[in-house]
Order: C-alpha cells, then sequence, then structure tokens
C-alpha cells in the first residue's frame, strides 16, 4: 500500500533550515552576548574603546558563533 499522505504539512527546505537555524542561533547569541559581555564589562572595565563598542562586540561575536552552530544543527 502506498504510505501515507501527510495532508497540509509539507517537507522545508535545506535553506529554510538554515535560515531558521540562524536566526534562532543568533537572537540566543545576541542574549549571552549581553549576559556575559555586560557582566565583563562591570567586572574588567570597559577597556580603551568604551562601553558600547565593548558590549556590541561581545555580543556580535556571541551571536555569530551561535548562529553558525545552531545553522548546522537545524540540518
Amino acid at each position: 500500500p502506498p504510505p501515507p499522505q501527510m495532508h497540509g504539512a509539507e517537507e522545508q527546505s535545506i535553506f529554510s533550515k538554515l535560515k531558521m537555524g540562524a536566526t534562532m542561533g543568533g537572537m540566543v547569541g545576541l542574549t549571552i552576548g549581553f549576559l556575559f559581555g555586560g557582566f565583563a564589562i562591570l567586572r574588567n572595565g570597559a577597556g580603551p574603546r568604551g562601553f558600547l563598542p565593548s558590549l556590541s562586540g561581545y555580543m556580535l561575536s556571541s551571536a555569530a558563533t551561535f548562529a553558525f552552530f545552531m545553522s548546522i544543527g537545524e540540518l
């Protein structure tokens, strides 16, 4: 007999899965970067660049790392 048809549920494309994983990972990474970066700045000081550039560096590097691994893990 033929396999049962799943009405309304379609398989997502690979690009769609990568995009969804990267979006979720980026959001989680931004949040983690904000928390840990803020803690590091409060503990060690902002450094010569100042508060906002230091915090954004923490957030962007964390977001890029999480987005990369989550996009791979979403496949």
